[in-house]
């Protein structure tokens, strides 16, 4: 008679023998190969690409705040894994279909998309999204040119196919006809005159309210970009001169890289407040203008300002508060930018002026606006 064989015992986790001295070694040096990987890959890219993909990610930052999500470390896609925790094939896929709706260009959907793959794939390699996520992640597909060619057709029409505008120069006897595609998205968050009164006056006492006055003034009142403001000091600003000095990034060596803005009285008048009573004098002159702060309870305390300046993602994320907090859907700081320039085109500025004011080195997007319909009656003040 045949004796049944006894099945082996299997081994139970706990009688699993201990990592190897080599285990241990691998996962440290994939957790501080982690670190590092972003800040190595920046390294071996050119300015300009690094420069896209801060636009791309900083308006993945902005798609995330659209939506409601809380970002974490001030939405800093770019330098760091951990405000990747938590993204999904799911957010990715939404923030495709956000750009689709908000009238992007198909070509530049792909782009942004791409982006956002490359990063969302070096924070797997950190550990900050799961493998199988990232696998997902790497899943989601941008459009071929049939398929863009289908979308397009089935969406809202929100780019101008073609304009062109007959412009003379100040000081040239030449007229110059100007033909170009649009690449702008037309469809900004507009403001009324009242809701931009509100935003540029403090909602109560506290220094943090002082604070979004300012950074309201300086968007809607100079029409800066957040990555402008965010460069500032509080040198930048002389009251005794009444001026306002700037750098402007994204138009680096050209004319328009360094500007000065006289300060309108609302900007003085707060800036003046600002700086005298509420900015920690340990920093000035060459801290961050626009600084960090505490929060503000209900009560009315706390609000205080911090020694660290808000980044550009950041300015974005607390103009968006502010729109919400007056009832105004997806405000940002180019919308803001928007605003001062159709105020000032209104105002009867020329396209010479608004070039000078904005930063802008052609005489295309000033036109943009000088022509608009809705300044072809203005008068100057």
């Amino acid at each position: 008679m045949n004796e049944k064989k006894s099945l082996p015992t299997p081994i139970s986790r706990d009688d699993q023998p201990p990592p190897t001295p080599l285990q241990v070694a691998g996962q440290i040096a994939n957790q501080a190969a982690g670190h590092t990987i972003f800040e190595r890959y920046k390294q071996e890219k050119s300015t300009n690409t690094l420069k896209r993909h801060a636009r791309d990610l900083e308006l993945f930052a902005e798609y995330l705040l659209d939506i409601g999500i809380p970002l974490v470390e001030g939405g800093n896609f770019q330098d760091s894994p951990l405000p990747w925790r938590g993204i999904s094939w799911g957010i990715v896929e939404g923030f495709l279909q956000w750009l689709l709706r908000e009238g992007y260009a198909i070509s530049s959907v792909n782009a942004r998309l791409s982006t956002v793959k490359v990063y969302a794939q070096m924070a797997v390699k950190a550990g900050a999204i799961d493998r199988q996520e990232g696998l997902l992640i790497q899943s989601v597909r941008g459009f071929s040119r049939k398929a863009g060619l289908n979308v397009d057709a089935q969406r809202t029409q929100t780019r101008k196919e073609g304009v062109v505008y007959d412009y003379k120069q100040d000081g040239q006897k030449r007229r110059v006809v100007i033909s170009r595609r649009s690449t702008k998205k037309q469809r900004p968050t507009l403001l009324t005159t009242a809701q931009a009164a509100q935003l540029i006056q403090p909602a109560n006492r506290s220094p943090q309210a002082w604070r979004d006055a300012l950074l309201a003034c300086l968007l809607l009142e100079h029409g800066l970009r957040a990555s402008e403001v965010a460069l500032l000091t509080a040198a930048a600003i002389d009251l005794s001169q009444g001026l306002l000095q700037f750098y402007r990034p994204k138009v680096k060596g050209t004319a328009h890289e360094w500007a000065n803005h006289k300060l309108t009285s609302t900007t003085n008048q707060t800036a003046t407040y600002y700086l005298h009573q509420l900015y920690p004098t340990a920093l000035t002159p060459n801290g961050p203008l626009v600084l960090a702060t505490t929060r503000l309870l209900k009560n009315g305390e706390g609000g205080e300002l911090l020694g660290e300046g808000l980044n550009r993602i950041r300015i974005s994320e607390r103009i968006a508060f502010l729109g919400r907090r007056l009832g105004i859907a997806n405000l940002s700081a180019h919308d803001c930018r928007h605003y001062c320039a159709t105020q000032m085109a209104r105002r009867g500025y020329g396209v010479d002026e608004l070039m000078a004011w904005f930063g802008w080195s052609s005489a295309q997007t000033a036109m943009r606006y000088v022509t608009a319909e809705e300044v072809q009656e203005r008068k100057k003040g």
